[in-house]
């Protein structure tokens, strides 16, 4: 399978999700499961520190997100039913960080999602920049991933990463992705992830964010 081609159609999760595209009518739900799944991070406990408006902060930015991956990436989910139980973002090789034209196209997305986060933005914007300029050109990229909290460790994670994984070793493609959470570092290692470069700590003495690559298998 071409790595810039769609991925073949659903399969079965553990314990009964299934897994496939995620439909543009579920982006809200999708932006939720990753605010959520996400809010203890410790990249993102720096960048919004105050614990209240953390998780409507990341609901915003990843609401913007993902209406850009899915029309210029992949994005995975497994689903319970009518529910979005876990996500997996994707770019495909060449396609980020996201050139002017796309950020034009999310002009009114980015007015609300820098009134929501206010003295926050500059935060996410020195991210951005840090995530961006490290992604290799001939990678795919793993832009988000997470799962409900209360539905973790039930295989849906692994069954997003594996779904990904057979298609881009299918392909012949590497991938790249960065966490900010040491305690992600022995789950992407064994998943064929190693350390890309050394880490680099966030702007204004924040965590590490560790870049891990994959080879093309």
């Amino acid at each position: 399978m071409d790595a810039g081609g769609p991925l073949p159609g659903e399969q079965r999760a553990a314990p009964s999700d299934t897994v496939g595209p995620l439909h543009p009518r579920d982006r809200g739900q999708a932006a939720a499961v990753l605010a959520a799944a996400l809010a203890a991070d410790p990249g993102y406990t720096h960048l919004f520190p105050v614990a209240a408006r953390r998780e409507g902060e990341l609901r915003a930015v990843y609401r913007l997100t993902l209406a850009d991956g899915l029309r210029h990436g992949q994005v995975l989910a497994t689903k319970r039913g009518d529910e979005v139980t876990g996500v997996l973002a994707l770019y495909p090789p060449a396609t980020y960080p996201m050139p002017l034209r796309r950020w034009v196209r999310q002009a009114g997305r980015l007015v609300r999602t820098a009134a929501l986060t206010r003295e926050h933005s500059p935060g996410i914007i020195r991210f951005g920049a840090l995530t961006s300029g490290g992604v290799p050109a001939d990678s795919w990229y793993v832009e988000a991933f997470g799962v409900r909290p209360d539905l973790q460790r039930a295989g849906r994670g692994s069954a997003l990463l594996r779904r990904f994984l057979d298609a881009t070793d299918a392909a012949g493609a590497p991938s790249y992705l960065e966490t900010t959470n040491e305690t992600n570092l022995a789950y992407y290692a064994a998943r064929g992830y190693t350390d890309a470069r050394p880490p680099v700590p966030l702007a204004g003495g924040g965590p590490l964010l560790y870049p891990m690559t994959r080879p093309a298998a």
